[in-house]
């Protein structure tokens, strides 16, 4: 819009127009934007942030007029501008973008008239508006060539918001809060001054320079400290000590029944991707990606799904055969259930089967068939009864609402399903407990199909896998790997003397479960009164879109990866990583020379190991190639108007890739999604970790080549037996609410815990001696080799409800956080010397545990 005066001599504005510094950051796309449409930002921010950025310091304190303008102060908060306030007439507005962005509770939003804002005197360093100011402003192309008229306007608003030019009286006609604030700025402005000269001591102090002040340092070093726990001596609780502030920091918000580092980088990212997904002008060229739109749409569709309600899965249940529960049935169709089931719908009643590469032939793929059927966590939830029968009650009371809510009667319904839960606890009876199943030698067992028909005869084996697997042929001469012979047996046998009735209740539920949040709200409500009960979480506030950004990374992922990587990855971080491994690998290897218990056959095996790994770092090259990325997903159709059938059509889809995979040679490039102190310390440990599991108790007995054989030494072996049964009974001493680690149960992870630690810190000092001593990071108060480990221990930050903390224990391969770091460390002598943690202390109690 031009200015009425445009063609007249301008007055001269004041220095920085009265104090105060207004930047033009629109772009063309927002000018060309139809006036209908949502008042947002529309399209990328490269024109934004060129225009902005550099008018802009990452202290400014930032007021955003019109919450409408919600991307401008996202993009802000994630351009390094941490201060932002936005306020908005509407409070509607207001609560919609507290709601989007709950993600960022560092973004203020206010219900506010931004001519009656009553913040003190210059709260604020710059303000930005899009349409109150944009029409003040007498020319687009010029933001500083304004009318006298619109000086006066724009500085009467700016004015009421804090940016005032010239003095005022001291106090003056000062509300009781602002003169508080005003208390609180002169007392924060004495303590920041107080630390600008203690700094400037310490850089006089150091006439080496050896401190860091830029701001990248100063930034990381508030980020430590801010976690640290200054009150707890390192040698006592280091865990504490290193994560004391952040789990001060970060209360576990409703529906969410753990916390921890991962989880706040992936709600940055799915805040990313939401962006990427509901783009206005997202046009890919890639269909795969076009699918990840449509399949994230689907899911968003919250009235249509809730206007189906339940019915898709009532007439998939029909087109099935029925389900006893809520009607007739056909009593003569297990095998074709059972087919439907865990053949179209991938569900794994009973038992599950899988495409992989052979561990004993690891160069091709083969049919591999394992327990399963179990809906709880644990066998342990269905056994000791006693100790879990809150849980049993509420998994009954689960059970019976989603079956009424099916069409079945609540008194029918419940005795059904009480059927069920029974024949759920006889297979908790015969399943074998994970710490048992840690010798894959041992549960290894290579057959035919007619020697699986003969081992477990309940069922058609060739009819079942020929079926899953069409339209391959099988014949009963096809190799099958059996993990768990007992298993299969004893549920061959249990099937034959279950009632058909049960059986089919049992398949049917199994369907249910896979299906049921796909469908409205009722169903997922049901599902959080029993996660309440099992994890201990409250009401899930997670707003839908984070919801469906995680079901469109599970069913699309490398798709979803595409966009991501293409938005956001930095090739130099990708080439940064692909260094730090080959470092930590080295660091391993040189470790493996100084291991007194090992022969040197052996040794010089686990060295053609490690060089033989094949390392995965950021994302597989693929996906950046649209057609290879196409074709991964050819044959999979998604809509935009049905989640649930979008649903369907991934398990239909997914089952024949698995068909697809048997006849190939396995493909190791194809993933599933997955300060040099720190950085080494943080990601590098992680790298020495995973490198580490080759060398496990169960990644030992895989050769170079990945195949599952005896290649170590009897004498070799048996030390290495002797130092993993040191650190497994090292675990077993430790408890979280009173209940003890299974040692046996996390060996692996914690030899891969100590292991990576170990490698990470011998590849940090070989880097130093490389290229010399870093600068250290001021008013941290650690030396660099000290925070290495707390940048160890800052990675495994976590909070935790007691039910989840249960749920950990008798589930999980890992030890909790807590102990991932205090165990690790207390077996490290690198750490010990560094912290000078005395003999005795709870940090160094005397024994060290040591493997690798």
């Amino acid at each position: 819009m031009a200015s009425p005066e445009a063609g007249r001599a301008q007055p001269k504005l004041p220095e920085r127009n009265c104090g105060y510094r207004e930047v033009q950051y629109w772009d063309q796309r927002y000018q060309g934007a139809a006036d209908s449409a949502p008042y947002d930002w529309f399209g990328d921010f490269s024109s934004f942030r060129a225009l902005l950025e550099p008018e802009l310091r990452p202290e400014d304190r930032i007021l955003v007029l019109g919450c409408g303008n919600s991307a401008l102060s996202y993009e802000l908060f994630l351009g390094g501008f941490p201060d932002v306030t936005s306020v908005d007439y509407s409070s509607v507005v207001v609560a919609a973008m507290q709601a989007r962005y709950a993600h960022v509770p560092q973004l203020r939003w206010e219900t506010m008239d931004a001519r009656q804002l009553d913040f003190p005197s210059a709260s604020f360093d710059v303000v930005l508006e899009k349409g109150t100011l944009d029409a003040l402003l007498a020319g687009e192309r010029d933001p500083w060539t304004v009318s006298s008229e619109g000086v006066r306007t724009v500085d009467q608003v700016l004015s009421e918001v804090g940016f005032r030019k010239g003095t005022r009286q001291l106090l003056g006609s000062r509300t009781q809060l602002e003169l508080v604030l005003a208390g609180v700025s002169l007392l924060l402005a004495t303590l920041l001054l107080g630390c600008l000269v203690a700094l400037g001591v310490q850089y006089h102090r150091d006439p080496s320079h050896s401190t860091c002040f830029t701001e990248a340092c100063i930034r990381v070093a508030g980020k430590i400290l801010e976690s640290l726990d200054r009150g707890v001596s390192p040698c006592e609780d280091f865990y504490q000590f290193s994560c004391g502030g952040w789990i001060r920091r970060n209360p576990l918000p409703d529906g969410r029944s753990r916390r921890n580092t991962f989880n706040s980088l992936w709600d940055q990212n799915q805040a990313i991707l939401k962006h990427l997904l509901e783009n206005t002008t997202f046009n890919s060229s890639s269909d795969a990606e076009q699918k990840t739109q449509r399949f994230y749409l689907s899911c968003l569709q919250v009235e249509r799904i809730e206007e189906l309600g339940a019915q898709p899965l009532r007439d998939l249940i029909d087109k099935i055969g029925g389900w006893n529960i809520t009607g007739p049935w056909d009593q003569d169709n297990f095998m074709e259930v059972l087919k439907a089931v865990a053949g179209t719908y991938r569900a794994t009643p009973f038992f599950t089967v899988y495409v992989s590469a052979d561990s004993k032939s690891s160069n091709s793929n083969v049919i591999q068939v394992d327990q399963s059927g179990l809906f709880l966590p644990s066998r342990d939830y269905y056994l000791n009864r006693t100790a879990n029968e809150k849980v049993l009650t509420a998994y009954l009371d689960y059970m019976e609402e989603l079956g009424v809510l099916l069409g079945g009667r609540p008194a029918s319904t419940r005795e059904q399903m009480q059927q069920v839960l029974e024949l759920e606890i006889q297979l908790a009876n015969i399943t074998v407990p994970q710490d048992q199943r840690r010798d894959e030698e041992k549960i290894y067992h290579k057959m035919s199909i007619s020697e699986l028909q003969a081992l477990a005869p309940s069922m058609d084996w060739l009819e079942f896998l020929s079926f899953l697997l069409s339209p391959l042929e099988l014949s009963d001469s096809e190799p099958v790997v059996v993990y768990g012979m007992d298993y299969l047996q004893q549920v061959s046998e249990l099937i034959n003397r279950t009632e058909p009735s049960i059986l089919n209740n049992y398949l049917i539920w199994n369907l249910v479960q896979k299906t049921t949040l796909s469908l409205d709200r009722r169903f997922e409500s049901a599902q959080e009164k029993l996660l309440e009960t099992l994890y201990g979480t409250k009401k899930s506030c997670v707003p839908r879109w984070q919801t469906c950004i995680s079901n469109t990374d599970d069913a699309l992922g490398f798709a979803l990866g595409s966009l991501f990587v293409k938005a956001t990855f930095d090739r130099q971080s990708k080439e940064i990583a692909e260094g730090m491994i080959s470092e930590i690998r080295t660091a391993f290897e040189e470790a493996l020379g100084q291991l007194v218990w090992m022969d040197e056959k052996t040794r010089q095996a686990a060295k053609e190991k490690a060089d033989a790994i094949y390392d995965m770092i950021g994302f597989p090259d693929f996906i950046l190639e649209p057609k290879e990325l196409d074709d991964v997903y050819d044959g999979y159709e998604v809509s935009e108007d049905s989640f649930f059938q979008n649903m369907l059509n991934l398990y239909n889809f997914s089952a024949k890739v698995m068909a697809d995979q048997l006849r190939k040679p396995p493909r190791w490039q194809d993933w599933s999604q997955a300060w040099r102190a720190l950085n080494f310390g943080g990601i590098g440990v992680v790298m020495g970790h995973e490198l580490t599991h080759a060398f496990d108790d169960q990644g030992r007995e895989y050769d170079k080549e990945g195949n599952l054989r005896p290649w170590w030494q009897n004498e070799s072996l048996a030390a290495f037996r002797s130092h993993t049964a040191c650190m497994e009974e090292q675990y077993n001493q430790y408890q979280v609410n009173g209940e003890r680690l299974n040692g046996r149960q996390t060996l692996g992870e914690n030899i891969a815990d100590n292991g990576g630690l170990k490698a990470a810190y011998n590849a940090y000092e070989a880097w130093l001696r490389k290229h010399g001593e870093e600068l250290q990071l001021p008013a941290v108060g650690l030396t660099n080799h000290q925070l290495f480990f707390v940048g160890f221990a800052q990675v495994w930050c976590s909070v935790r409800t007691p039910e989840s903390s249960h749920e950990g224990l008798v589930t999980d391969p890992h030890s909790p956080a807590r102990f991932r770091v205090l165990g690790t460390l207390s077996n490290s002598r690198d750490f010990l010397r560094h912290f000078s943690c005395p003999l005795g202390s709870p940090m160094n109690p005397g024994q060290l545990c040591e493997v690798w």
